[in-house]
Protein backbone atom coordinates (compact mmCIF):
# COMPACT_ATOMS: atom_id res chain seq x y z
CA UNK A 1 0.00 0.00 0.00
CA UNK A 2 1.45 3.10 -0.78
CA UNK A 3 0.62 6.41 0.95
CA UNK A 4 0.60 8.98 -1.32
CA UNK A 5 1.47 12.91 -1.78
CA UNK A 6 -1.52 14.24 -0.05
CA UNK A 7 -2.87 16.96 -2.86
CA UNK A 8 -5.49 19.49 -2.28
CA UNK A 9 -8.41 17.28 -2.99
CA UNK A 10 -7.47 14.73 -0.31
CA UNK A 11 -7.46 17.61 2.57
CA UNK A 12 -10.52 18.83 1.34
CA UNK A 13 -12.15 15.08 1.27
CA UNK A 14 -11.76 15.20 4.89
CA UNK A 15 -14.91 16.13 7.02
CA UNK A 16 -13.48 18.35 9.13
CA UNK A 17 -11.12 19.94 6.66
CA UNK A 18 -12.89 23.06 5.87
CA UNK A 19 -14.02 24.06 9.59
CA UNK A 20 -10.93 23.08 11.69
CA UNK A 21 -9.91 25.93 13.38
CA UNK A 22 -6.49 25.00 15.13
CA UNK A 23 -3.28 25.44 13.99
CA UNK A 24 -1.27 22.11 13.32
CA UNK A 25 1.80 20.52 12.86
CA UNK A 26 2.06 18.59 9.97
CA UNK A 27 4.86 16.17 10.30
CA UNK A 28 2.81 13.59 8.53
CA UNK A 29 2.46 16.11 5.38
CA UNK A 30 6.39 16.27 5.08
CA UNK A 31 7.00 12.80 5.19
CA UNK A 32 4.03 11.96 2.49
CA UNK A 33 5.50 15.08 0.21
CA UNK A 34 9.03 14.14 0.89
CA UNK A 35 11.39 12.42 -2.10
CA UNK A 36 13.94 11.43 0.81
CA UNK A 37 13.57 11.21 4.46
CA UNK A 38 16.26 11.36 6.88
CA UNK A 39 17.94 11.66 9.93
CA UNK A 40 20.52 13.71 9.94
CA UNK A 41 22.97 16.04 11.24
CA UNK A 42 24.44 19.79 9.93
CA UNK A 43 28.04 19.67 9.78
CA UNK A 44 29.20 22.16 7.11
CA UNK A 45 27.43 25.72 6.14
CA UNK A 46 28.94 27.01 3.11
CA UNK A 47 27.85 30.60 1.00
CA UNK A 48 27.39 30.14 -2.39
CA UNK A 49 26.28 33.72 -3.38
CA UNK A 50 24.78 36.93 -1.77
CA UNK A 51 21.06 34.90 -2.02
CA UNK A 52 22.17 31.18 -1.46
CA UNK A 53 23.65 29.31 1.33
CA UNK A 54 24.72 25.39 1.22
CA UNK A 55 24.12 22.93 4.26
CA UNK A 56 26.00 19.83 4.31
CA UNK A 57 23.93 17.28 6.03
CA UNK A 58 25.57 14.06 7.55
CA UNK A 59 23.09 11.30 6.81
CA UNK A 60 22.95 9.22 10.20
CA UNK A 61 19.67 7.48 9.68
CA UNK A 62 18.26 6.40 6.31
CA UNK A 63 13.98 6.32 6.55
CA UNK A 64 13.63 6.15 3.11
CA UNK A 65 14.94 7.04 -0.99
CA UNK A 66 18.42 8.24 0.37
CA UNK A 67 20.29 5.39 -1.80
CA UNK A 68 22.75 4.98 0.73
CA UNK A 69 24.07 8.65 0.95
CA UNK A 70 26.29 9.41 3.27
CA UNK A 71 26.20 13.02 3.22
CA UNK A 72 23.68 15.42 1.40
CA UNK A 73 23.21 18.93 0.63
CA UNK A 74 20.36 21.17 1.41
CA UNK A 75 20.27 24.70 -0.50
CA UNK A 76 18.75 27.74 1.53
CA UNK A 77 18.07 30.89 1.01
CA UNK A 78 18.28 32.83 3.95
CA UNK A 79 17.21 36.31 2.68
CA UNK A 80 13.45 34.46 2.28
CA UNK A 81 12.16 33.86 5.60
CA UNK A 82 8.93 31.85 5.46
CA UNK A 83 11.08 28.32 4.65
CA UNK A 84 12.52 26.11 7.51
CA UNK A 85 16.29 25.79 6.99
CA UNK A 86 18.96 23.23 8.89
CA UNK A 87 20.08 23.53 12.45
CA UNK A 88 23.32 23.44 13.14
CA UNK A 89 24.80 20.34 14.91
CA UNK A 90 21.76 19.33 15.80
CA UNK A 91 20.18 15.66 15.03
CA UNK A 92 16.97 16.28 12.80
CA UNK A 93 14.20 14.56 10.80
CA UNK A 94 14.51 15.84 7.37
CA UNK A 95 11.89 16.11 5.19
CA UNK A 96 13.71 16.89 1.39
CA UNK A 97 12.78 17.32 -1.83
CA UNK A 98 14.56 17.03 -5.00
CA UNK A 99 17.19 19.86 -5.75
CA UNK A 100 18.78 18.99 -9.12
CA UNK A 101 17.23 21.38 -11.67
CA UNK A 102 17.94 24.20 -8.80
CA UNK A 103 21.58 22.76 -8.12
CA UNK A 104 22.07 22.68 -12.42
CA UNK A 105 20.84 26.60 -13.15
CA UNK A 106 22.82 27.66 -9.84
CA UNK A 107 26.12 25.48 -11.29
CA UNK A 108 26.69 23.60 -8.29
CA UNK A 109 29.33 20.92 -8.33
CA UNK A 110 28.04 17.31 -9.03
CA UNK A 111 30.80 16.45 -6.01
CA UNK A 112 28.97 18.12 -3.45
CA UNK A 113 25.56 16.41 -4.10
CA UNK A 114 22.67 15.27 -4.29
CA UNK A 115 20.71 18.69 -3.46
CA UNK A 116 17.57 19.09 -2.01
CA UNK A 117 15.67 21.76 -0.51
CA UNK A 118 13.44 21.27 2.84
CA UNK A 119 9.68 20.73 2.31
CA UNK A 120 7.71 23.43 3.99
CA UNK A 121 5.12 21.34 6.16
CA UNK A 122 4.95 23.06 9.77
CA UNK A 123 6.82 20.84 12.04
CA UNK A 124 9.02 18.43 9.54
CA UNK A 125 12.20 19.27 10.81
CA UNK A 126 11.44 18.24 14.32
CA UNK A 127 14.37 17.40 16.45
CA UNK A 128 16.02 13.58 17.41
CA UNK A 129 16.65 12.34 20.52
CA UNK A 130 19.99 10.80 21.17
CA UNK A 131 18.96 7.29 20.65
CA UNK A 132 17.27 7.40 17.14
CA UNK A 133 16.17 3.93 16.84
CA UNK A 134 14.30 4.95 19.85
CA UNK A 135 12.81 8.04 19.16
CA UNK A 136 8.95 7.90 18.79
CA UNK A 137 9.37 10.20 15.83
CA UNK A 138 12.20 8.11 13.87
CA UNK A 139 9.29 4.86 14.60
CA UNK A 140 6.40 6.90 13.26
CA UNK A 141 8.14 8.06 9.69
CA UNK A 142 9.03 4.18 10.00
CA UNK A 143 5.33 3.35 9.58
CA UNK A 144 4.67 5.67 7.11
CA UNK A 145 7.53 4.49 5.10
CA UNK A 146 6.78 0.78 5.38
CA UNK A 147 3.28 1.97 4.22
CA UNK A 148 4.55 3.75 1.12
CA UNK A 149 6.92 0.49 0.36
CA UNK A 150 4.21 -2.24 0.31
CA UNK A 151 2.80 -2.80 3.79
CA UNK A 152 -0.44 -4.03 3.76
CA UNK A 153 -3.58 -1.25 4.83
CA UNK A 154 -4.50 -3.53 7.52
CA UNK A 155 -1.22 -3.91 9.37
CA UNK A 156 -0.57 0.33 8.75
CA UNK A 157 -4.38 1.08 10.14
CA UNK A 158 -3.49 -0.73 13.06
CA UNK A 159 -0.02 0.20 13.75
CA UNK A 160 -1.34 4.40 13.27
CA UNK A 161 -4.56 2.99 15.89
CA UNK A 162 -1.72 1.79 18.34
CA UNK A 163 0.07 5.19 17.73
CA UNK A 164 -2.98 7.33 18.39
CA UNK A 165 -4.05 5.83 21.42
CA UNK A 166 -0.52 5.20 22.94
CA UNK A 167 1.82 6.55 21.30
CA UNK A 168 4.30 9.66 22.32
CA UNK A 169 3.04 13.34 22.75
CA UNK A 170 5.20 14.17 19.70
CA UNK A 171 3.43 11.35 16.98
CA UNK A 172 -0.07 10.70 18.77
CA UNK A 173 -1.80 13.66 17.22
CA UNK A 174 0.13 13.51 14.40
CA UNK A 175 -1.17 9.33 13.76
CA UNK A 176 -4.73 10.66 14.45
CA UNK A 177 -5.18 13.13 12.04
CA UNK A 178 -3.50 10.94 9.25
CA UNK A 179 -6.39 8.41 10.15
CA UNK A 180 -8.67 11.14 9.99
CA UNK A 181 -7.75 12.25 6.40
CA UNK A 182 -7.42 8.41 5.48
CA UNK A 183 -10.96 6.51 5.04
CA UNK A 184 -8.89 3.88 3.05
CA UNK A 185 -6.92 3.29 6.27
CA UNK A 186 -9.82 4.23 8.85
CA UNK A 187 -12.11 0.96 7.26
CA UNK A 188 -9.15 -1.45 8.23
CA UNK A 189 -9.12 -0.50 11.87
CA UNK A 190 -10.91 -2.95 14.37
CA UNK A 191 -13.94 -2.99 16.29
CA UNK A 192 -11.91 -3.22 19.41
CA UNK A 193 -9.53 -0.29 18.28
CA UNK A 194 -12.30 2.53 17.79
CA UNK A 195 -13.51 1.29 21.45
CA UNK A 196 -9.89 2.44 22.41
CA UNK A 197 -9.94 5.63 20.54
CA UNK A 198 -13.26 6.96 21.81
CA UNK A 199 -11.86 6.43 25.50
CA UNK A 200 -9.11 7.81 24.68
CA UNK A 201 -10.76 11.13 22.97
CA UNK A 202 -13.09 11.04 26.44
CA UNK A 203 -10.56 10.69 28.72
CA UNK A 204 -7.72 12.98 28.15
CA UNK A 205 -8.06 16.73 29.64
CA UNK A 206 -4.69 18.18 29.24
CA UNK A 207 -3.76 18.20 25.52
CA UNK A 208 -6.75 19.66 23.90
CA UNK A 209 -5.61 19.90 20.64
CA UNK A 210 -4.80 16.03 20.93
CA UNK A 211 -8.55 15.54 22.28
CA UNK A 212 -9.98 17.13 19.34
CA UNK A 213 -8.00 15.26 16.87
CA UNK A 214 -9.10 12.15 18.59
CA UNK A 215 -13.20 13.44 18.45
CA UNK A 216 -12.61 14.33 15.03
CA UNK A 217 -11.42 11.04 13.95
CA UNK A 218 -14.63 9.32 15.76
CA UNK A 219 -16.87 11.70 14.03
CA UNK A 220 -15.44 10.63 10.54
CA UNK A 221 -16.18 7.15 11.61
CA UNK A 222 -19.78 8.49 12.83
CA UNK A 223 -19.18 6.54 15.70
CA UNK A 224 -22.72 5.83 17.61
CA UNK A 225 -23.07 7.81 20.88
CA UNK A 226 -20.29 10.36 20.26
CA UNK A 227 -21.68 13.47 20.75
CA UNK A 228 -23.20 12.13 24.00
CA UNK A 229 -19.63 10.95 24.98
CA UNK A 230 -17.71 14.33 24.03
CA UNK A 231 -20.67 16.20 25.95
CA UNK A 232 -19.13 14.86 28.65
CA UNK A 233 -15.54 16.24 29.25
CA UNK A 234 -17.89 19.58 28.66
CA UNK A 235 -17.30 21.14 32.13
CA UNK A 236 -14.28 19.22 33.15
CA UNK A 237 -13.08 20.53 30.06
CA UNK A 238 -13.78 23.95 29.71
CA UNK A 239 -11.50 25.39 26.75
CA UNK A 240 -12.88 26.71 24.15
CA UNK A 241 -11.85 25.09 21.32
CA UNK A 242 -12.65 21.81 22.34
CA UNK A 243 -16.42 23.35 22.71
CA UNK A 244 -16.65 24.82 19.25
CA UNK A 245 -14.78 20.68 17.98
CA UNK A 246 -18.14 18.98 20.10
CA UNK A 247 -20.23 21.96 18.27
CA UNK A 248 -18.91 21.38 14.56
CA UNK A 249 -19.65 17.72 15.38
CA UNK A 250 -22.76 17.38 16.82
CA UNK A 251 -24.07 19.68 13.74
CA UNK A 252 -22.13 17.85 11.23
CA UNK A 253 -23.38 14.28 13.06
CA UNK A 254 -26.85 15.26 13.56
CA UNK A 255 -27.80 18.30 12.44
CA UNK A 256 -30.74 20.12 14.11
CA UNK A 257 -31.42 17.26 16.53
CA UNK A 258 -27.27 17.97 17.62
CA UNK A 259 -28.44 20.79 19.61
CA UNK A 260 -31.11 18.84 22.17
CA UNK A 261 -27.98 16.22 22.99
CA UNK A 262 -26.19 19.61 24.11
CA UNK A 263 -29.10 20.54 26.01
CA UNK A 264 -29.51 17.64 27.89
CA UNK A 265 -26.12 17.75 29.18
CA UNK A 266 -26.81 21.20 30.79
CA UNK A 267 -29.04 19.48 32.92
CA UNK A 268 -26.27 17.79 35.13
CA UNK A 269 -24.33 21.04 35.68
CA UNK A 270 -24.94 23.69 38.45
CA UNK A 271 -21.17 25.45 38.28
CA UNK A 272 -21.97 28.33 35.81
CA UNK A 273 -18.31 27.88 34.43
CA UNK A 274 -19.38 24.82 33.24
CA UNK A 275 -22.50 25.55 31.90
CA UNK A 276 -21.38 28.30 30.08
CA UNK A 277 -19.32 26.05 27.82
CA UNK A 278 -21.73 24.16 26.95
CA UNK A 279 -23.50 26.87 25.83
CA UNK A 280 -20.80 27.89 23.87
CA UNK A 281 -20.65 24.58 22.04
CA UNK A 282 -24.21 25.05 21.59
CA UNK A 283 -23.27 28.22 19.92
CA UNK A 284 -21.04 26.33 17.88
CA UNK A 285 -23.54 23.98 16.25
CA UNK A 286 -25.08 27.14 14.09
CA UNK A 287 -28.61 25.70 13.72
CA UNK A 288 -31.61 26.83 14.03
CA UNK A 289 -32.49 24.91 16.64
CA UNK A 290 -29.52 26.23 18.87
CA UNK A 291 -30.66 30.27 17.92
CA UNK A 292 -34.09 29.52 19.01
CA UNK A 293 -32.80 28.42 22.59
CA UNK A 294 -30.54 30.76 23.03
CA UNK A 295 -32.79 33.08 22.18
CA UNK A 296 -35.38 31.97 24.50
CA UNK A 297 -33.06 31.76 27.22
CA UNK A 298 -31.87 35.41 26.41
CA UNK A 299 -35.16 36.80 26.84
CA UNK A 300 -35.45 34.62 29.82
CA UNK A 301 -32.91 35.19 32.04
CA UNK A 302 -31.39 38.56 31.08
CA UNK A 303 -28.45 40.27 30.53
CA UNK A 304 -25.82 36.80 30.83
CA UNK A 305 -22.15 36.84 29.61
CA UNK A 306 -22.25 33.32 28.96
CA UNK A 307 -25.57 33.47 26.76
CA UNK A 308 -24.01 36.48 24.65
CA UNK A 309 -20.85 34.23 24.26
CA UNK A 310 -22.49 31.32 23.10
CA UNK A 311 -24.60 33.67 20.47
CA UNK A 312 -21.27 35.63 19.08
CA UNK A 313 -20.38 31.63 18.70
CA UNK A 314 -23.44 31.24 16.50
CA UNK A 315 -22.58 34.19 14.03
CA UNK A 316 -25.91 33.98 12.42
CA UNK A 317 -27.31 37.56 11.39
CA UNK A 318 -30.27 37.20 14.65
CA UNK A 319 -26.76 36.40 17.16
CA UNK A 320 -25.51 39.05 16.16
CA UNK A 321 -28.46 41.09 16.32
CA UNK A 322 -29.22 39.72 20.20
CA UNK A 323 -25.64 40.35 21.08
CA UNK A 324 -25.83 43.84 19.97
CA UNK A 325 -28.89 44.30 21.87
CA UNK A 326 -27.73 43.62 24.78
CA UNK A 327 -24.21 45.89 24.39
CA UNK A 328 -26.71 48.95 24.03
CA UNK A 329 -28.49 47.99 27.36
Amino acid sequence: MRIPTFTNAAILGSLFALVATLPAQALRRGIADADTVVVARQVGKTKHSDSVVLHRLQVLREIRDADGYAAVTVIDWPKISLHQRPSPRQSRLYCLKDATTTANRLGLPTAKGPYFKMVGWQGSNPLIGAKIEEDPIVGFADLLARGRDGASAVETAAELATVAVRGAPPVRTEATRLLSERADLRGRITGQQWSQVIARASGETDDIDYKIALAELCAEQRLAGLVDTLAISLGPVQDPEYARAVGRIARLIHGEEGTGILERRLQHLRNPEDRAVVLQAIGATNTDTALAFLLQLDSVVGADTAIVTALKEHRSPRAREAVLRRRKE
